[in-house]
């Protein structure tokens, strides 16, 4: 039997229906308004605003962009530390689960005590300066992955899901002569599989999208990340000076002379080739781990 509707149910259906889609519009089109610039021959964009296509195609800033000396390499560095700093940060925060999931283990207490309190209290950027310098770590592609590795929130959530995990197993496999080490890599990483690829996104993202590290403890041009890359980009005085008032036509049109002569794209057009090269990659990670989020961040939840 359906249901009649009143006219309020109905009216405020439709709201929240129109609401969420100019909230999503507003969301995605700057991320549309930068392909649209960064497909976009660099004199056409100069002649002044482009609203929701590009006018003149072109996969020339692409190419410029790569051929940018630092770009390559930067995206190793990028690469390499998006895989190297999540597998060690999982690992590191599932063998602190492990242990913690061990009621009998000794002060176990006291360790989570001291394990919880840089949750409250964190470091000044003056002693994590000193700490870091202290082991080395300056200009040392370590620094990617070890400070960052531990998190006890992280932690917690893991031995939560351990603790979910039906205690039986680990005891018959005892009873079995397993040890620990076979515990933990044959019974516990299988059955935690959607936790661990939760952290290991969440992991994957900020190390992407970090540029912190590099402000503070890099730098050697070597080590260089992409996002580094695209702040000095961005900030370079090349591009500051680039940037057009849509009320000074003269200015538009002398930019735009001076890059069909050049043949060369506007530092304008590159800067959106870069953030697309450098911001768009991380997007198409996500589907591959979707179907982990939900079982994966909620298992655990209800004891931690």
């Amino acid at each position: 039997m359906k249901v009649k509707r009143s006219a309020g149910e109905l009216f405020f259906d439709g709201f929240n229906v129109t609401f969420m889609i100019v909230m999503s519009l507003v969301m995605i089109y700057p991320f549309w308004y930068i392909l649209c610039l960064a497909f976009n021959t660099g004199a056409d964009a100069a002649r002044g605003p482009i609203w929701f296509f590009p006018r003149e195609f072109t996969l020339e800033n692409f190419a410029y962009v790569f051929r940018y000396p630092n770009i390559p390499h930067a995206a190793f560095i990028t690469l390499a530390r998006c895989v190297v700093a999540p597998i060690f940060s999982v690992t590191v925060n599932m063998l602190a689960a492990f242990t913690l999931s061990k009621r009998w283990l000794p002060f176990r207490k006291l360790i989570v005590f001291f394990l919880m309190g840089p949750m409250f209290i964190g470091g000044t950027v003056v002693s994590n300066y000193l700490v870091v310098a202290k082991l080395g770590l300056l200009n040392n592609f370590l620094v990617f992955v070890i400070p960052g590795a531990f998190g006890y929130f992280n932690a917690l959530i893991m031995r939560s899901s351990i603790d979910g995990l039906p205690q039986e197993l680990q005891e018959s496999a005892f009873l079995d002569g397993a040890g620990y080490g076979t515990i933990f890599f044959r019974i516990i990483i299988p059955l935690s599989k959607p936790v661990i690829a939760a952290f290991l996104f969440f992991s994957v993202v900020a190390n992407w999208l970090d540029l912190g590290t590099n402000l503070l403890y890099i730098t050697k041009k070597s080590l260089y990340t992409l996002q580094w890359i695209m702040y000095l980009a961005i900030n370079s005085t090349e591009a500051k000076n680039i940037i057009i008032d849509p009320r000074n036509r003269n200015t538009a049109q002398q930019i735009a002379e001076m890059a069909k002569q050049s043949a060369t794209p506007t530092p304008q057009v590159i800067r959106m080739a870069i953030l697309v090269v450098v911001t768009f990659p991380i997007l198409f990670v996500y589907p591959f781990f979707q179907k982990y989020f939900v079982k994966g961040m909620l298992t655990g939840s209800v004891k931690a």
